[in-house]
């Protein structure tokens, strides 16, 4: 009854102001033919609250200090030729990698905070990228053997060189986010040109597979029947980690974790643009099988570097956080599945806060759920085990996820609203954020997202709509309206004006509402959470709400760490603000958890005013647990795996606090569980 009274209010609202103008809002994105949801709207989303605040971290922080970073940020990133620092240390093409990763990251957090000066210097590498194409008319760096006269890729394709064109893919993703903001029509014609001058073979070889990304990106802007055509022969050719046999094979996983993550979503883009059920069948397939081998309670797959299975102390690449996500974007748009949105804000949420400083002046190149120790030394995994790959620092030996790191929350605020095939809005990645796109009459939409969360489950949308000169339009619209129901979510109650509102929801899990909208209506929605305590792959627990998970902050002593590693080849930070830490923990962090059923368990809010919530923890779950006898860390300097069952423990039972992840710098994530 009370619903039915909801819509009967509702419809009394509709009738007394009119006939609605019914819209299609603007397609700035490129929709899919076998696709549900398309992006392309990073000009028209504005952050709010404590995303907005993340991202200026950031722009304070390493993204806007490259020097910080020192070799290859301090560069001329594409805006030209960068030369080599040393012939000793990476690959010929890392730097022209690195700097693509950071070029997008620092492109697209310029457009989402305003701030021209971030643009133009990501603009500048574009632009001398576009200006300077070979005479074949391709872009970027290319590793060819041998030394040709001059640059002429038909001449290496014919003489049977290797080319190397994965830093383009990387390179790609900025030239779309400049494309998406500004329209500029040289663009789809511009990598029309570049695509086509490349071999199926080309593109099926490591991890220049990628490209598929771009090819089928510019082939839905061009209608190019060749750039579809490379598309499937370069899968077909299957000279990379990810191809076809790999992800039908049985056998567990041995490959480098980068290249999965980033693999991981070419079968899907097939998919969409293509029709073929084999290509999303194959993309559902090995993302189950990661997630049954090699998923960590943050949302991430360890890979330190490659794949290492389902252990609580193992680690994953700050590069995954972003790899990862930016992947399951695909899966999202693709399938119109709201739990593809789960994964991405678990990641983002969790692994990606939790990797780096909360003034984002440092990052880890391995972060771990369970690090009881992060300093110059302390590195557990086997790959430079004992070296500098676990501390928080602004500069790394390999140089790559000190680029990719720029671009995990730009990519995630890019995205957070879609456009829905039927030409509608779609928040689809849930937290405070804007979207205003304009409507056929000169009168632009303003739809508010205000909302805390993910640190709270109720979100309130408020639509307006104004002219030019900001006066608002008392007029009414009608045009479809979506978000994502998390499925996490366990009791859904959704309002309209402050009464009940009915919705459709969509195969995928989203709610559909399609109604005339005026200035100043607000749909607010309340999810519904409850505590969860997972078992980790036999070696224990650990406790998750909603799209948070949680952890015991481990009390630490943090001191500078001045020591030049020699692994570091000598690199320090060229800024004196941006400096290595050594966190050692200084209270008991051995516990084990006496009880692991949460029913009687409660978060509590702590008000922590104006304060950033991932410095300042506003949650905290308590839970009771007791000390493991003989489960230190190992060496006195790495942390331990958990403790395998039966373990002793002492008798006295005590309750610490835990915190979201993110907030988290040393931590106890995974739980052994007391008998």
């Amino acid at each position: 009854m009370r619903q039915r009274m909801g819509w009967m209010v509702l419809l009394a609202l509709a009738v007394s102001c009119g006939k609605p103008s019914v819209e299609k809002l603007p397609a700035d994105g490129l929709q899919a033919p076998y696709g549900v949801y398309s992006e392309g709207w990073i000009g028209q989303i504005t952050p709010q609250g404590w995303i907005k605040e993340f991202l200026e971290r950031q722009r304070t922080g390493l993204t806007g200090h490259p020097e910080a970073l020192c070799y290859p940020y301090n560069t001329c990133l594409w805006d030209g030729e960068i030369t080599r620092e040393t012939e000793e240390h990476g690959d010929d093409w890392w730097r022209y990698e690195q700097t693509a990763y950071y070029t997008d990251g620092l492109l697209r957090l310029g457009y989402l905070l305003g701030d021209e000066a971030l643009v133009q210097k990501g603009k500048a590498g574009i632009h001398y990228t576009l200006n300077h194409l070979t005479e074949d008319g391709s872009y970027g760096f290319r590793e060819r053997s041998g030394e040709p006269e001059g640059v002429n890729v038909a001449r290496d394709i014919a003489a049977g060189k290797w080319l190397l064109i994965w830093p383009q893919a990387v390179f790609f993703r900025a030239i779309q986010a400049y494309y998406e903001k500004t329209g500029d029509p040289a663009i789809p014609a511009a990598l029309e040109r570049h695509f086509l001058n490349f071999k199926g073979s080309n593109y099926g070889s490591t991890r220049n597979i990628v490209n598929v990304e771009g090819l089928l990106w510019t082939y839905g802007m061009t209608g190019q029947q060749r750039l579809l055509e490379l598309a499937e022969e370069g899968w077909k050719d299957g000279h990379f980690e990810l191809n076809e046999k790999t992800c039908l094979s049985d056998k567990p996983f041995f490959l480098h974790g980068v290249s999965v993550c980033e693999e991981l979503k070419v079968p899907m883009i097939l998919y969409a643009w293509t029709g073929n059920p084999h290509y999303r069948d194959l993309a559902l397939r090995v993302e189950q099988k990661l997630e049954d081998e090699a998923m960590l309670p943050d949302g991430i797959p360890s890979s330190a570097e490659h794949l290492a299975g389902r252990v609580a102390n193992h680690s994953h690449e700050t590069c995954n956080i972003t790899d990862f996500s930016w992947s399951m974007g695909y899966y999202l748009m693709t399938t119109g599945q709201a739990k593809w949105g789960d994964r991405i804000e678990r990641a983002v949420f969790n692994a990606g806060p939790g990797a780096v400083g909360k003034d984002f002046k440092t990052l880890q190149y391995f972060s771990s759920v369970n690090q009881f120790i992060s300093t110059g030394t302390s590195n557990n995994n086997e790959t430079m085990k004992g070296k500098t790959w676990m501390q928080y620092r602004p500069v790394h030996e390999t140089e790559c996820c000190a680029g990719n790191v720029h671009r995990f929350m730009p990519n995630y605020v890019s995205r957070m609203w879609l456009r829905s095939s039927d030409g509608g809005a779609v928040a689809a990645l849930l937290g405070p954020s804007d979207l205003t796109l304009p409507l056929s009459d000169g009168v632009s939409c303003t739809i508010e997202e205000q909302t805390c969360y993910p640190f709270e489950d109720e979100i309130s949308f408020r639509f307006s709509f104004r002219r030019a000169d900001g006066k608002t339009v008392r007029k009414q619209y009608q045009f479809p309206f979506q978000f994502r129901i998390p499925e996490w979510a366990e009791e859904v109650q959704v309002e309209f004006n402050g009464h009940p509102l009915t919705f459709e929801r969509t195969e995928g899990g989203f709610a559909r509402v399609v109604r005339p909208f005026r200035s100043g209506d607000v749909i607010r929605v309340s999810f519904g959470c409850r505590i969860e305590t997972p078992e980790f792959a036999g070696q224990g627990r650990y406790v998750e709400r909603g799209p948070l998970l949680y952890a015991y902050s481990i009390p630490t002593r943090t001191t500078q760490d001045t020591v030049t590693y020699a692994n570091i080849h000598g690199r320090v930070s060229a800024h004196p603000d941006f400096k290595c830490w050594s966190k050692v923990p200084v209270g008991p962090w051995n516990y084990a958890l006496k009880d692991a059923a949460a029913d009687g368990w409660k978060v509590e809010r702590v008000d922590i005013g104006e304060a950033f919530p991932w410095e300042e923890p506003c949650l905290k779950i308590s839970v009771p647990v007791v000390k493991v006898k003989d489960w230190q860390l190992d060496e006195g300097n790495y942390t331990p795996e958990n403790p395998a069952a039966p373990f002793d423990c002492d008798p006295d039972v005590t309750r610490i606090d835990l915190v979201p992840y993110g907030t988290t710098y040393l931590r106890l994530t995974v739980f052994p569980v007391a008998d």
